[in-house]
């Protein structure tokens, strides 16, 4: 039987892109999608998973591509990356063929299936909860494919403490460091000459500081107003009843803390959680971050406005992302759009869309813990999802 090892599930999402590297207008953006025509680093990651002991797990991969034309090559590309792993721990993927199935399953069982997709980091982690949630997951690993483990203890440290408590408060979330290929825990800083008092120029000190923050702090485990989605640990009762923000655009894992926190759920940092995070050179991503940190704002402000949610003050999350959320953060935004001869109409852009996508960000949480009951309870969709790893076990050679 395979019941018996579906109480931990490593989720591991896996972003794909045109053979050539291309990007038309219709794509959904991504970070570093992996062209087709490149194998990419997921097979790294999964080598990595090797070095794990005494904790049994499953592994299951999320594929998502920037282009529909592309889904279908995408699926068999990552067939091909599994097939050698498939003897070293249970191991499946869902895809855009998986994603058919589940959408026209909740269908018939009356669900609107047009709120669950493949599109965009929040969509693809719900999907991650989702899938787990259908093989009766107690406890979610997320891991990023541009990782590696190191730590032969590791699953056994990041579900030490998870679904307990600490302190009088229930440890439902729990995130670790990323560490970089020399083993360092915090960003190179480049803002020499730049203008104090702008966080959008200071974004890698004010995420240092909240890392030094955090190994201040005595104790293993601290609560925390940040976390790493490539290294984050959630609880059923947890990702039962909390979804990610489809709407977000990019920062979805603390996008993710903050809704835990109105639904009154706790996240916690363990120190002795470590991934080692190997991405490609990084670009800037000050568009990005505008539209996600007005986006925040806005979701922080309608949230007071909300019956049943556990308000979240901006201060409460400094200093990162607190210092990207305050009243100027609009000011603070046009002016560092000038200094990259941007438009400062971009900034009107994104409250536009906060204002508009916020509301429905709240609608579709109202609608998540039915969603997940659904799913949870559905014989078709778990036979399927079982088969899967079952069929996966016996390909094994």
């Amino acid at each position: 039987m395979l019941s018996h090892q579906l109480n931990v599930t490593i989720t591991i999402p896996t972003y794909w892109t045109w053979g050539n590297g291309s990007h038309r207008p219709e794509d959904v953006i991504y970070d570093h999608p992996t062209p087709l025509s490149q194998q990419g680093t997921l097979a790294r990651l999964l080598e990595s998973l090797k070095v794990i002991e005494g904790s049994k797990f499953n592994v299951l991969i999320i594929t998502a591509v920037t282009n529909p034309q592309l889904e279908e090559a995408a699926e068999a590309k990552v067939n091909g990356i599994l097939e050698p792993f498939k003897c070293s721990f249970p191991i499946t993927q869902f895809a855009a063929s998986d994603l058919a199935i589940l959408q026209e399953r909740l269908d018939q069982l009356e669900f609107p299936k047009e709120l669950i997709n493949l599109r965009g980091y929040g969509n693809v982690r719900n999907i991650q909860l989702i899938a787990a949630h259908i093989i009766g997951s107690q406890v979610i690993v997320g891991l990023d494919d541009d990782e590696i483990v190191t730590d032969g203890s590791y699953l056994q440290k990041a579900t030490e403490f998870i679904g307990k408590t600490d302190n009088g408060k229930s440890v439902d979330g729990v995130a670790g460091f990323y560490l970089d290929s020399k083993g360092r825990n915090k960003s190179t800083v480049k803002d020499a000459g730049l203008p104090e008092g702008n966080p959008f120029y200071h974004k890698a000190a004010i995420m240092n500081a909240a890392i030094e923050g955090i190994e201040e702090k005595p104790g293993r485990l601290v609560e925390t107003s940040f976390v790493f989605g490539g290294n984050m640990v959630i609880h059923r009762r947890l990702f039962e009843k909390v979804s990610f923000d489809p709407h977000i655009t990019r920062g979805e894992d603390i996008d993710y803390l903050i809704n835990a926190r109105l639904g009154g759920y706790h996240f916690f940092f363990d120190k002795e959680i470590m991934i080692v995070h190997l991405p490609p050179p990084a670009t800037s991503h000050l568009r990005e971050d505008i539209i996600r940190f007005v986006y925040e704002k806005e979701k922080l402000a309608m949230a007071k406005q909300k019956a049943g949610l556990t308000p979240v003050l901006p201060e409460s999350l400094d200093p990162y992302p607190g210092a990207f959320l305050s009243d100027a953060i609009e000011e603070r935004a046009r002016e560092a759009l000038r200094g990259h001869e941007l438009p400062e109409r971009f900034v009107d852009d994104a409250t536009r869309h906060a204002r508009e996508a916020v509301p429905r960000y709240f609608e579709f949480r109202e609608k998540w813990p039915r969603l997940m009951n659904v799913v949870k309870d559905d014989a078709v969709l778990r036979r399927r999802m079982t088969q899967k790893f079952e069929r996966s076990r016996f390909e094994c050679s």
